[in-house]
């Protein structure tokens, strides 16, 4: 589950899906007791893109790893 960390506190988001819409991609889920959606477009995923760095990269690309031994060690 995604943690949102604010000077207000932390949030848990709960993500429940992924849906497109029109030319955007909106993430759908819900933080607390609030139903969230989160709408990129085309301009917002190139704006992410811009920002990858080789620190993220790294992460990606070990991403399988931490998944598969996430399964295992149940974190």
């Amino acid at each position: 589950m995604p943690l949102m960390k604010t000077p207000a506190g932390d949030m848990d988001m709960t993500l429940l899906g992924l849906e497109a819409q029109d030319d955007q991609l909106v993430a759908v889920g819900q933080m607390g007791a609030w139903s969230a959606h989160i709408y990129f477009t085309p301009k917002d995923i190139l704006g992410v893109v811009k920002l990858l760095n080789w620190g993220v990269i790294a992460l990606i690309v070990k991403m399988p790893v931490l998944i598969f031994r996430s399964l295992f060690n149940g974190k």
